[in-house]
């Protein structure tokens, strides 16, 4: 896998609500989704099938680039940053009484020769840090997107890379692409001039690809995760968490990019994220018709929400 096309993030989830973490029955839990780009801080209960977050706090990293710049490994300077992170973030779980702390790294750690380095340097602080497999990852957003219930299929598009996940009778089914949408920005929009030659370009690089996730047929409901900034960008901003997006409407909005002039493709390029919401739009249309979905849920939670659900999961079992 190419170093470019990198990703770590944590979870999301599908049924949330925000509450004040002294009006939760259980005592918090505090998740640490340590992204490619950025890290999150998740403070939130699990209990009876109900997501209840209380807080989150982000800090952009960027360890992805870094590994990058860095022949594969993550340069002494970021480890050194990371380490200050996750400190700051340990006094704030425990200032907030959350317990206990987990954290999740994904590809960018998962990739990077050194990443064992950092799993050492984060239970020295006390934090439980997994460097999860692309198995792992995927299982992770599929609790994000579904609450752990079967008959969902869930689409996890971060910036590089993309989980397409399903759980039927128990047996979950994956597929990662490394399609991310930083990774699309760089590769198919950032310098092209004609709108609808960069989609069908992207479009046919991600279905080289996700023709094998057959799986993602027939499920119940389809969940986006991590498709916030593509709702705020291209449709204005309202809460993401249940935001219902019709597959008409996603085409009539592609359409108004593809069928722009060379002057007006390139003003919006210029536009705050639009290299996380376009790419985004791209993925989100083409996964609903490729797998014949006529609508998509999606949910404001992220990846590292999946530890505390899977945590809450298995207390409920025993």
């Amino acid at each position: 896998m190419p170093v470019a096309g990198l990703r770590c993030t944590l979870v999301v989830l599908l049924t949330s609500m925000t509450v004040p973490a002294s009006a939760q029955s259980r005592r918090p839990a505090c998740a640490i989704d340590m992204g490619s780009n950025s890290f999150r801080r998740i403070v939130a209960t699990f209990e009876n099938g109900r997501y209840a977050q209380a807080r989150v706090e982000v800090r952009t990293l960027g360890v992805g680039d870094d590994v990058a710049r860095n022949s594969g490994r993550i340069g002494e300077a970021k480890i050194g940053e990371i380490v200050a992170t996750l400190t700051a973030f340990r006094s704030a779980c425990e200032n907030d009484q959350a317990a206990p702390i987990k954290a999740v790294g994904t590809a960018a750690f998962r990739q990077a020769a050194n990443g064992q380095d950092v799993v050492a340097a984060a239970r020295k602080l006390g934090i439980d840090l997994e460097i999860a497999s692309e198995r792992r990852e995927s299982e992770l957003a599929y609790l994000v997107g579904s609450l752990g219930r079967d008959g969902y299929a869930v689409v996890d598009n971060g910036s590089r890379s993309i989980e397409l996940v399903s759980r039927a009778g128990g047996a979950l089914r994956h597929l990662v692409l490394n399609l991310g949408y930083r990774t699309a920005w760089e590769t198919f929009f950032a310098s092209a001039t004609d709108p609808a030659a960069a989609v069908l370009a992207f479009q046919k690089e991600l279905r080289q690809h996700s023709t094998k996730a057959g799986f993602m047929k027939g499920m119940q409901t389809l969940v986006g995760v991590e498709f916030a900034e593509m709702a705020d960008g291209l449709f204005g901003k309202a809460p993401a968490e249940g935001r219902v997006f019709k597959l008409q409407e996603l085409e009539a909005k592609l359409s108004s990019i593809t069928t722009s002039s060379t002057d007006a493709f390139q003003a919006l390029k210029k536009s705050k994220d639009i290299d996380r919401s376009l790419p985004r739009l791209v993925v989100a249309l083409t996964v609903m018709k490729d797998f014949g979905y006529s609508e998509l849920r999606l949910t404001e939670r992220e990846l590292g929400a999946g530890l505390i659900i899977e945590a809450g999961l298995a207390r409920s079992a025993k």
